[in-house]
């Protein structure tokens, strides 16, 4: 993309739209922000909070998990300790409303996991934080063995955590989780937004649902709309009523991240679309000078239907859809060109989602 080409996109929607005195006002979120979730604010305030606090790792501030060096003479020199936290943010609301709770605890690996493996590392720790008015044995119990279930699915064992009662602090029946993931991975296998180039393919790999982002939206619509959370629903050739549908869990990306360490497909960086959806995510997968495009047609599929029809729902854009929500692809990779067909080989639900391109801005074009 020339110079005169990339001027033309600065006010594409994702791209952010309005600009002015050095900030960027990403009308696409608006929705968002009227559930009161500001992604915008938060996130120039944690910028502000932690400029220049990171030490020296090979991974971008921003990424999705983080690199820290062994002390030296600690372990091998050409290894280092990835880090990641994470929660479940509203949707334990929506599970508490629904009585649907099997699958929280998967969400809450799923969100912490899915970062880890982004730097090509191997999870081998998990800790909880569970924090609560008064613990409820039987949604206590329910909880933290779906933990455990999707820990030993991840080979990331549950170590340990913490279970606090803070009467006062949580309501009656209020509950909130926090984890904490810690994986190590080699010099020689770490996946970096760093080797991006132009030109580069964007493989997209399915998600479960809504995963664990965009829940304050989701519920704000169901209140509008009145929604009737057990009415049955058909998405993607599957009925179940619309509460299960909101409530799947977390896909745990696991096979993909296996067959990367197989070697057995070739990829450059990996990008979790979680909160802030394709805009946000995104971009933290590529280098300085490049920008990523979306096909729109790749949001088409029967697997994107259920984000369809709350599109329609809600009365949003796909736009809007992308800012938010992962739109059926919980995972992208960032490939060459040639390595497309083995992928799309191993996993046939594999989708190409867009390409690379050049850019003064990492940011994300819908096409």
């Amino acid at each position: 993309m020339n110079g005169q080409q990339a001027d033309k996109t600065k006010n594409h929607p994702l791209l952010g739209g309005d600009r002015g005195e050095g900030k960027t006002v990403n009308k696409n979120q608006e929705r968002y922000r009227s559930a009161g979730v500001d992604p915008e604010r938060a996130g120039s305030l944690i910028r502000g909070l932690m400029k220049n606090a990171a030490g020296v790792t090979p991974l971008p501030d921003s990424f999705f998990c983080q690199l820290v060096a062994l002390p030296e003479g600690v372990g091998d020199k050409h290894s280092w300790l990835a880090i990641s936290t994470d929660g479940v943010g509203t949707k334990l609301m929506l599970g508490k409303q629904t009585g649907l709770l099997n699958g929280i605890g998967q969400d809450l690996v799923g969100m912490v996991y899915n970062d880890l493996i982004t730097c090509g590392g191997q999870p081998f720790a998990f800790l909880d934080y569970y924090a609560t008015g008064k613990i409820e044995p039987e949604a206590y119990s329910t909880i933290i063995q779906s933990i455990r279930g999707a820990c030993e699915q991840c080979d990331m064992p549950l170590l340990g955590g913490e279970t606090a009662e803070m009467p006062g602090l949580y309501g009656e029946g209020d509950f909130d989780l926090a984890g904490f993931g810690v994986a190590a991975v080699r010099n020689t296998e770490i996946l970096s937004p760093a080797r991006t180039v132009p030109g580069d393919a964007l493989v997209g790999f399915p998600s479960s649902g809504f995963h664990s982002n965009g829940y304050s939206l989701i519920r704000k619509v169901i209140g509008e709309r009145r929604l009737d959370l057990k009415a049955g629903h058909t998405f993607n050739g599957v009925t179940r009523s619309l509460g299960e549908w909101l409530m799947e869990p977390t896909r745990l990306y696991t096979d993909v991240i296996e067959a990367i360490r197989a070697r057995d497909i070739d990829v450059i960086s990996l990008a979790h679309i979680t909160g802030g959806g394709w805009f946000e995510n995104l971009p933290r997968s590529l280098a300085d000078g490049c920008c990523a495009t979306l096909d729109g047609k790749a949001f088409d599929p029967p697997h994107c239907d259920l984000f369809n029809w709350f599109a329609e729902v809600a009365g949003m854009s796909r736009a809007e859809m992308l800012a938010t929500f992962n739109c059926g692809y919980g995972l992208v990779a960032v490939c060459r060109p040639s390595a497309v067909e083995g992928i799309t080989e191993l996993f046939p639900d594999a989708v190409m989602v867009g390409q690379v391109v050049e850019h003064t801005e990492k940011s994300v074009i819908l096409s």
